[in-house]
């Protein structure tokens, strides 16, 4: 029988919903590309397409790795060497654990996904911030788990609140996500916060995730981990990659670090089956982990030079525009932008993204695409181009909010 017009096969429900709104919008400006105009993507955190390379020290690691013939499987919780100088690292900060609770994974990414498949039943619950960032979403939504979204509260400098957090907690709630410095909106938690969300986990016998990818870009203030408020009675799994405080995306090279294994141990022999039938992380950028740690300060002073001078730029130009605010980021590259909608005429977060792009052919994400509501009007920047070239974009965005204000 011949195949009819309509489709044959249908995707799975848990997916039909589900956007990825910083790779998403992309569609909108390659339209706008395949009409002569050039676009400048301020919309994803590739630290690479703007300029940014990983260390030169990892770059000879793992090329010395794949010339001395390290090119086949690893172990699957990853080298020795690499693990046991991430447990050692970790112990330099704070952060209790041992190499057997260490697992390499490919990014940062797939720690996160090991992690709640190792844990989630359909129909359980993980406590995620909103904004946050979409990966947790997707998640769980193809575990069949349910995403209850505890909010950042921008007129306290993204920070969550504690007792709205506790609010949302059934019997079903498994796992608390935690992002700091966080993505979208670049925040640094203070300690009294992270002691309270680890009061919280407690209490009520939550696993932590905690999302410290950008641990090392903080500009102001300290980087604390929350598993250092773990005692041994909280079970902490903290994530790091050598994405983005390296710069080195592309690599995806990633680590879980569980504190408190002993809380966890049928869950952790969980992590370890899953993590034995994916095979392994990446052999040759492992060599990397061990240099990456022993790095002297000289890279990421540079590194970070040129990204507060990013961010300065960012945070002053914004703020100057009428009908347009932001935060003051402690931490990685990124702000939230705030349109006045009531103000304005524009329907939505995502409208007014999207005739930005049509006019200026500037991108940005809407904000409800990391989890705000539309009608409030955010925007997340991501400043990682240099001084020069943001000026132009801002100077840009001024000229267009002109006409409106």
């Amino acid at each position: 029988m011949p195949y009819s017009n309509s489709p044959v096969f249908i995707p799975a429900q848990r997916v039909q919903n589900y956007h990825y709104a910083i790779r998403n919008i992309v569609g909108k400006a390659l339209l706008q590309e395949q009409q002569g105009k050039k676009v400048t993507y301020l919309n994803i955190g590739d630290p690479i397409l703007y300029g940014f390379q990983p260390p030169a020290e990892l770059v000879a690691a793992t090329v010395m790795a794949m010339e001395q013939g390290n090119n086949g499987y690893a172990p699957s919780a990853g080298r020795q060497d690499a693990v046991d100088a991430i447990a050692a690292d970790a112990a330099s900060r704070g952060i209790a654990t041992s190499p057997e609770d260490v697992i390499i994974t490919f990014g940062a990414s797939e720690a996160a996904d090991l992690v709640c498949t190792a844990m989630l039943n359909p129909g359980d619950e993980v406590l995620c911030p909103a904004p946050g960032y979409p990966l947790y979403s997707a998640i769980i939504a193809k575990l069949n788990a349910r995403e209850s979204r505890y909010r950042l509260d921008p007129a306290n400098d993204w920070l969550p609140d504690p007792e709205e957090i506790e609010r949302r907690i059934t019997p079903r709630t498994k796992i608390l996500v935690v992002i700091n410095p966080n993505n979208p909106t670049g925040e640094l938690y203070p300690a009294h916060i992270l002691r309270e969300l680890a009061d919280i986990a407690r209490r009520h016998r939550l696993l932590v995730i905690t999302d410290e990818v950008y641990h090392k870009l903080v500009y102001e203030g300290t980087h604390i981990p929350l598993a250092t408020f773990a005692d041994s009675d909280v079970a902490v799994i903290s994530f790091d990659s050598l994405s983005k405080n390296y710069m080195a995306p592309g690599w995806r090279v990633g680590w879980m670090i569980i504190t408190n294994g002993h809380l966890v141990p049928d869950v952790r022999q969980a992590f370890l089956k899953l993590a034995d039938a994916r095979l392994c992380a990446p052999m040759a950028p492992q060599f990397a982990i061990q240099a990456a740690i022993n790095l002297d300060n000289g890279y990421l002073d540079g590194v970070m030079a040129r990204l507060h001078r990013q961010r300065d730029v960012t945070v002053r130009m914004l703020n100057t525009i009428d009908g347009i605010t932001c935060n003051h980021p402690g931490g990685a590259f990124y702000v939230m932008g705030k349109i006045d909608l009531e103000h304005l005429p524009f329907s939505s977060d995502e409208d007014f993204v999207l005739r930005l792009l049509e006019e200026k052919q500037i991108l940005f994400v809407h904000g409800s695409g990391f989890g705000t509501e539309p009608s409030e009007g955010f925007f997340r920047v991501v400043y990682l181009p240099g001084a020069e070239t943001l000026e132009r974009v801002y100077g840009e965005l001024a000229d267009f909010m002109n006409q409106f204000t």
